[in-house]
């Protein structure tokens, strides 16, 4: 009788450790079938880094922000920039107003000398004593005095450019050779006389160019008296 229960109980333990493997196996098969379906359905959200092409900017570098140091050959000259050459001459009047009696190349009557012809220079109407400027900075060549002629003053201002002042006092602070500034008082308007005594104080003003004499308008600013 022993032996039959023990029989029986050996049977229903291999029956339990069986339902216990197979239970097992369909855990382990659903858990497989899960994580399957899991990893299926998560398949189509994976996005692989693109590489970055070396020469694409990396917007994690802190110097894709500075500018290149090549220069840029290509960008137009700043309009407003110097582009070199010579600097341009300006010229100032060598008193401190600008109205003349008589122009350049006027048919001129002198009325010291009884004659007519070409006045090559203008006439500057002042005032015995007035101040006469330098009409630009340049060196003295020659500084003359004569009765009949008046007294002239010439400078030279590079480029070919001489100034002459005449029927004027010289000043004594300046001689040939003297180097003198735009604006800067290089003698006064003399009283009446010489060749063009009956006109009055006035300062005769001439300019050339490269030795040959030029119209003063060209460089300064005058006006004419009205007759």
């Amino acid at each position: 009788m022993k032996e039959n229960n023990a029989g029986e109980n050996t049977r229903k333990r291999k029956k339990l450790i069986y339902a216990l493997i197979v239970s097992a196996c369909s855990l382990l098969l659903i858990a497989a079938t899960v994580l399957t379906v899991y990893f299926v359905t998560r398949g189509n959200d994976v996005v692989l880094e693109t590489p970055v092409d070396p020469g694409d900017d990396d917007p994690k570098d802190p110097d894709d922000d500075k500018p290149s140091e090549t220069p840029d050959d290509t960008k137009p000259e700043d309009p407003d920039k110097e582009t070199g050459g010579e600097e341009v001459v300006t010229f100032v009047l060598p008193l401190t107003q600008n109205t003349c009696s008589v122009g350049y190349d006027a048919i001129y009557s002198n009325a010291t000398l009884n004659k007519i012809y070409r006045h090559k220079g203008v006439d500057f109407t002042a005032e015995e004593g007035a101040g006469v400027y330098s009409v630009a900075d340049g060196t003295v060549v020659e500084i003359s005095y004569s009765e009949e002629l008046g007294n002239v003053i010439r400078i030279d201002h590079g480029d070919g450019i001489v100034s002459s002042y005449r029927f004027v006092e010289p000043s004594e602070a300046i001689g040939a050779g003297d180097r003198v500034r735009q604006g800067q008082i290089i003698g006064t308007v003399a009283a009446p006389y010489g060749t063009e005594y009956k006109d009055g104080a006035h300062l005769h003003f001439e300019m050339e160019q490269n030795g040959a004499s030029v119209d003063p308008a060209g460089y300064l600013d005058i006006t004419y008296d009205e007759k």
